[in-house]
């Protein structure tokens, strides 16, 4: 073929599109699915049974027989991506379905996701784990075979295709093999390709449609004699097969070196005929006819191809081209920029013809005087124009450098470029559980019938999933496995949400591992459908509290009445949220009748620092006295009980206190610093300030002994050293507020009035931030 001719060929071949990939690649999802979906049904209903009968027994038997359900589970569903074209969905599919099972039939799903992704490598990885697995999985020789042939090595495509055709011959993968045969350079394997053919004739029975598939496999392997000789025996014997006078058409075409004859032509008309819709008759008809010169003709099939698939940008091109040449120039400039608004970014699809619309374009508005806006137009021509060279000369000096290892040239594997896409890889994360994109179903070519078993297979595999993992998570909840159990009551939801129980499962697992924002998102759900749940509005109630949510806590515990004010953790997170919102009344009645109940030492110590918090300082000091009487070195309650003792103005009983903490615990830091605050509030200001060095020479890390000693410092003149240590609180207690407002002090005395003013501002908006906080925390005003 001249170098001409392989020009004028690229120009065309981008018409060319997913026409009978079907013939070579889809039955392998399409005969596979519809041999297996029966046996693999029943396997799947044997280990639901299986999984149903293990609910009888131990709870790692109920783990066990339903990881198998979601093993088999996902791979199903995975398959049905497969067969949606929907490939990355898949392939995640297939690796969750790896967690649970390690099968050979898992492996060659993802074995085909990864080459219909054009990952051959990972193809051939996925493949031999598959043969490893299972070494008869005709399954997986085929696929291994299909990822060599994707990388041209056809020798090992053809040993990978034998040994599937020989485990269970069936005519995709033989088909398959008579095509990596006609690749390779011996002359013996056109003979065992043409015995390949012959077996598959003999097999399924002679028919037009089959003819026309050798056709294309001796096309492909440019033995364009053969796929003439079978196009002729395909219209022999049905005239009306699909396709074949088109292909016969474009095997003329390619044989006399992209030139028509009336032959040629004729083919086109005849295809045409019989289905005038068919788009690529249609269209190189059209392209046919432009270049003889018979516009009005070839515009007729052209508009039509347009009007079959207006998202191609050849129809529109040739259009253009033809509009230009009959002078009309209007009409020209809206079909060229139709083609340019179709090709989009793929501007190298046909050896960049494209260009073609930008130079014609260009002269259109060159010559209607809008030279400014043809400039880069021209300019872009020129650039895919050296662009357009480069490739032509790259694909001639390729078939001139053919190493004799494939008959398969560069221009073969343009024209397949558009018959064997693959399909483009999402960039962005995969949404396991996502329906299927519309884009994807349109790709697939499934039939309605089709697609709505694959809609209905679908929601009965969504709802096998959430019943399984809500099982397995039960399974591990009873083990006392919370963290697992939560993340698989999650699944359980993702795949089914209205499985009986799941959420409720799901709040329950939360809760015990403290996951409270999640526990909330359940039991909001749980309660509302079931408000008498009292069980799960106590964990619901305890996780608002918790959350610091207190009005939804108030409201969602206060129905339980006695039986919350009586249970060890729920009576406190009422009054504490009582107490929390201002309702101190309500708090105090809840606390007194709370703290009646028999309490663990802990819980006293919170009912403690309730009262505190509340303001009752006889009470606060009473309630640690008893917690002291039940255990006398428990050094905490001393030292909440001198915080007590020193808001309610008993300076010397809370130094007594702030003692004894230090008598049973000598470092503790808190109570050197209670020790200190009543320094400053007798004026002992020497003693604090040496107390204060003394916690931040052992404890550094201290914010707030470097903010009591910041004060005192600053109060005493020593404005630097004060900033020092009112600096190193900031950093250590950022969010609080009071400790802005005294750097912004200390700032303000060093003249930093841009600091002073930074700090002044961050105090505003934490002390906004923190109204709703009405209870004053020990120790922390300015």
């Amino acid at each position: 073929m001249s170098y001409l001719s392989i020009r004028r060929m690229l120009v065309v071949v981008a018409g060319l599109r997913l026409l009978f990939a079907g013939a070579l690649e889809r039955p392998l999802f399409a005969q596979r699915s519809a041999e297996a979906t029966a046996p693999q049904q029943d396997e799947l209903q044997a280990r639901i049974k299986a999984a149903a009968v293990a609910r009888d027994g131990d709870p790692q038997s109920v783990a066990k027989a339903n990881s198998l359900v979601l093993a088999l589970a996902y791979r199903r569903l995975a398959n049905i991506r497969v067969a949606q074209t929907a490939f990355p969905q898949a392939a995640e599919l297939y690796r969750h379905s790896l967690l649970w099972e390690d099968s050979a039939e898992t492996h060659v799903g993802l074995a085909i996701c990864a080459l219909y992704s054009n990952r051959p490598d990972e193809s051939l990885a996925e493949a031999s784990k598959a043969l490893l697995l299972d070494p008869n999985s005709a399954r997986a020789w085929n696929i291994q075979g299909k990822a060599w042939m994707k990388k041209r090595n056809y020798l090992k495509a053809a040993e990978s295709l034998q040994n599937s055709v020989q485990i269970h011959p069936e005519f995709e993968s033989a088909y398959a093999l008579g095509i990596a045969l006609l690749a390779l350079p011996e002359a013996s394997s056109k003979q065992k390709a043409s015995q390949v053919f012959a077996s598959i004739v003999e097999s399924v029975g002679d028919s037009g449609s089959l003819r026309v598939l050798f056709g294309r496999a001796y096309r492909d392997a440019e033995m364009q004699d053969d796929a003439i000789r079978e196009l002729r025996k395909a219209v022999a014997l049905d005239t009306k097969t699909p396709h074949a006078h088109y292909f016969l058409g474009l095997a003329l075409l390619w044989k006399n070196e992209w030139t028509d004859t009336p032959e040629i032509i004729s083919e086109f008309r005849t295809e045409l005929k019989n289905y005038p819709e068919d788009f690529l008759a249609n269209y190189f008809l059209g392209y046919l006819l432009s270049n003889d010169r018979h516009y009005e003709e070839a515009n007729r099939y052209l508009t039509k191809a347009a009007k079959i698939d207006p998202s191609w940008p050849e129809p529109w091109l040739f259009l253009g081209l033809n509009a230009y040449a009959q002078g009309d120039n209007a009409l020209s400039e809206k079909h060229l920029r139709k083609c340019i608004e179709f090709t989009g970014k793929n501007e190298s699809r046909g050896n960049y013809q494209v260009r073609r619309a930008y130079i014609t374009l260009g002269r259109i508005l060159t010559s209607s005087g809008r030279s400014a806006e043809a400039a880069p137009l021209l300019e872009k021509a020129r650039e895919f124009q050296k662009l357009s060279l480069s490739e032509a000369q790259q694909i001639v000096a390729g078939k001139a450098a053919e190493d004799g290892t494939s008959s398969t040239a560069a221009v073969v594997a343009l024209l397949n470029k558009e018959d064997y896409q693959s399909v483009s890889e999402s960039t962005g994360p995969v949404d396991l559980y996502a329906q299927v994109t519309a884009e994807s179903l349109e790709r697939s070519g499934l039939s309605e019938d089709k697609r709505k078993a694959a809609s209905v297979e679908e929601k009965q595999l969504r709802q096998i999933l959430g019943a399984s993992f809500n099982d397995l998570a039960t399974s591990e909840a009873i083990r006392a496995d919370y963290l697992s159990a939560l993340g698989h009551f999650q699944e359980a939801e993702k795949w089914a949400p209205a499985t009986p129980g799941v959420l409720r499962n799901l709040g329950v697992a939360a809760f015990r591992v403290q996951n409270y924002s999640e526990c909330v998102r359940a039991l909001e759900q749980v309660l509302n459908a079931n408000p008498s749940d009292n069980s799960s509005r106590a964990m619901l109630g305890s996780s608002y509290y918790a959350l610091e949510k207190y009005a939804d806590a108030v409201r969602t515990i206060s129905p339980l009445g006695d039986r919350a004010v009586h249970d060890t953790a729920l009576g406190y997170a009422w009054a504490a949220s009582l107490a929390r919102l201002g309702e101190l009344i309500p708090a105090t009645k809840t606390l007194e009748e709370y703290e009646k109940v028999e309490l663990p030492l802990d819980n006293l110590m919170l009912v403690g620092q309730l009262w505190l918090e509340i303001g009752d300082y006889a009470h606060a000091v009473s309630t640690f006295r008893r917690v002291l009487d039940r255990d006398p070195s428990f050094s905490r309650a001393h030292y909440l009980a001198g915080i007590a003792q020193l808001h309610w103005a008993h300076e010397n009983e809370a130094i007594a206190e702030f003692n004894s903490a230090l008598k049973l615990d000598p470092d503790d830091t808190d109570a050197k610093i209670g020790l200190g605050y009543v320094l400053m509030q007798q004026a002992k200001s020497t003693e604090a300030i040496e107390l204060f060095r003394s916690v931040i020479a052992s404890h550094p890390e201290s914010g707030n002994a470097h903010y009591q000693l910041g004060k005192l410092l600053l109060d005493g003149g020593k404005t630097q050293e004060a900033i020092e240590h009112l600096e190193a609180a900031a950093r250590a207690m950022p969010q609080s507020d009071y400790v802005h407002y005294q750097l912004q002090s200390a700032y303000r005395k060093d003249s930093r009035i841009a600091d002073a003013d930074r700090e002044l501002q961050i105090y505003k908006e934490l002390k906004a931030k923190n109204r709703e906080a009405t209870i004053p925390r020990p120790l922390e005003r300015p």
